[in-house]
């Protein structure tokens, strides 16, 4: 099952992915939050966890360039687009291919985590939450989201209505509008073997609360994205 899903995620999901939800206003506003509860300026070091397509690190190293970056992914094809989009922005990190259940760093090396959209897709989420408070050092801030509903075509109704009343909002025009969406309907069905996967995971905010129960974090705050059904999980490494 876990090589259908890499390679998912190598020929379809990353290549269509910058043209469909990379560019959902929704899918900004949750990367903006995420990165703000961060506080950049002050970082020094940023592990991104699931690079996907690149767009959290390349946003991190445009609001902080004097941090210094390292990410991970668990498919090929993440790293190569990740590695191109760092380079048009001017911009280097050290990537790595990595399971995000089993980090190769030591204890305590980051002063910042970040992971969006990673959880969604793990079996060993528990274990995902773990490493990243492992390698914080200790004050060190973390920020991450879980599913807050099962996916489904409730959400993607939810994110186009958003994205519709967004461009409306800026002076889109409306029929222009139509026909992209329209463009980009068939790109996505291609999402369809995420909503079908088995053993889909959602979580409250108090089941949430349980992942990080028996681990040194302090200043834990959940907040629900309603329009992208995630919880932005962020805290502190005690």
């Amino acid at each position: 099952m876990q090589s259908f899903v890499q390679m998912y995620f190598d020929y379809v999901y990353n290549p269509i992915y910058d043209a469909t939800t990379g560019t959902l206003s929704r899918y900004r506003t949750l990367q903006t939050k995420c990165l703000n509860t961060l506080a950049l300026e002050d970082a020094q070091w940023l592990l991104c966890v699931g690079l996907g397509t690149g767009n959290e690190a390349v946003a991190a190293l445009q609001a902080a360039p004097h941090l210094r970056l390292s990410g991970i992914d668990f498919t090929p094809s993440a790293l190569t687009r990740s590695r191109a989009k760092l380079r048009r922005a001017g911009r280097n990190a050290e990537l790595r291919l990595m399971d995000a259940a089993a980090l190769r760093y030591p204890d305590q090396c980051f002063d910042r985590v970040l992971c969006i959209h990673v959880l969604d897709f793990v079996d060993e989420v528990d274990a995902v939450v773990r490493e990243i408070v492992r390698v914080l050092r200790p004050g060190g801030r973390f920020s991450l989201t879980l599913p807050s509903r099962t996916e489904g075509a409730a959400m993607g109704v939810a994110l186009a209505k958003d994205q519709v009343k967004t461009a409306l909002r800026s002076g889109r025009n409306p029929l222009l509008l139509i026909a992209e969406l329209l463009m980009k309907l068939p790109l996505g069905v291609l999402y369809l073997p995420l909503l079908l996967r088995p053993q889909r995971r959602s979580f409250s905010s108090q089941q949430a609360r349980v992942l990080f129960a028996d681990l040194p974090v302090s200043a834990l705050s959940i907040e629900e994205e309603q329009a992208y059904q995630d919880l932005i999980v962020t805290g502190r490494k005690s």
